[in-house]
């Protein structure tokens, strides 16, 4: 498993990479992919039926949404309040309340998606790539540290393999890697790059117990079977898809990426 896991990481984060680096259409096919799979998993999780043609509206939604955000990042996130709002005033089968799995779907699938468009156009793709070390070393780190070290369980009711130490080698791995990233980009170090790796270090943790939270409610090991090693498209992006709204506000309240950090 773990050799699996290690070449399977190979093989995609130069994809990942080579996406950020060659810029648009490219980022956007690549973040459309990733929504899409992630909308596919998150509905056949937690809806019986399959997958409902109403499912196929916020796929659509999704990839239309990724798309325009490539032009207009407000009309992006428009696209989506709209169906989402179509979903709810339309869906008989909820108590309004709450959200139907669909809805949840939308917001989960769409929303993470347009703010790393988001990330790109304002901080430039080297923010991206540092969001992108930031979550990676936050998976590798808690994934070193918890087998070598062990220790008390973090949330054993929710993920009983991670760890207390398992978070404190995340929290360190990501300030490293998100360092790194800065040097390379030729940016100055701050405490405030710092702090925002560290923040987004724990952002991508929370993502990451969340979704395992949703699948051991739903009584799902892996969230799929399409990355060897991970489990489904949702196993491996989860951190990445929490941190990437927060990336997004921290390049709009900072007005830039790490190079203006």
């Amino acid at each position: 498993m773990f050799w699996t896991r290690v070449a399977t990481s190979i093989i995609l984060a130069p994809i990942a990479l080579a996406a950020v680096f060659y810029g648009s259409p490219w980022f956007e096919l690549v973040v459309a992919g990733m929504a899409a799979a992630v909308i596919w998993e998150f509905v056949h999780i937690s809806n019986k039926d399959g997958f409902p043609p109403r499912a196929g509206v916020v796929l659509m939604t999704t990839l239309f949404a990724v798309v325009v955000a490539g032009f207009d990042l407000v009309l992006g996130f428009v696209v989506i309040g709209f169906v989402w709002l179509g979903l709810f005033f339309t869906d008989r089968d909820v108590d309004h309340g709450g959200t139907s799995s669909l809805e949840s779907a939308l917001l989960y699938g769409a929303v993470p998606a347009v703010c790393l468009i988001a990330v790109s156009e304002m901080g430039g793709s080297a923010t991206v790539i540092w969001v992108l070390a930031v979550v990676w070393g936050t998976d590798v780190g808690g994934y070193v540290a918890g087998r070598l070290i062990g220790g008390p369980k973090l949330a054993p009711k929710i993920s009983p393999n991670k760890t207390w130490s398992g978070a404190a080698g995340s929290i360190t791995a990501a300030a490293l890697g998100g360092t790194v990233v800065i040097y390379w980009a030729g940016a100055d170090w701050s405490w405030l790059a710092l702090v925002l790796a560290l923040a987004l270090s724990v952002v991508s943790q929370f993502g990451d117990l969340a979704e395992s939270r949703f699948k051991r409610r739903h009584g799902v090991k892996d969230s799929g079977t399409w990355v060897p090693g991970h489990g489904g498209v949702m196993d491996r992006i989860d951190g990445l898809w929490a941190a990437s709204p927060i990336a997004a506000v921290m390049c709009s309240v900072f007005e830039g990426g790490v190079k203006a950090w």
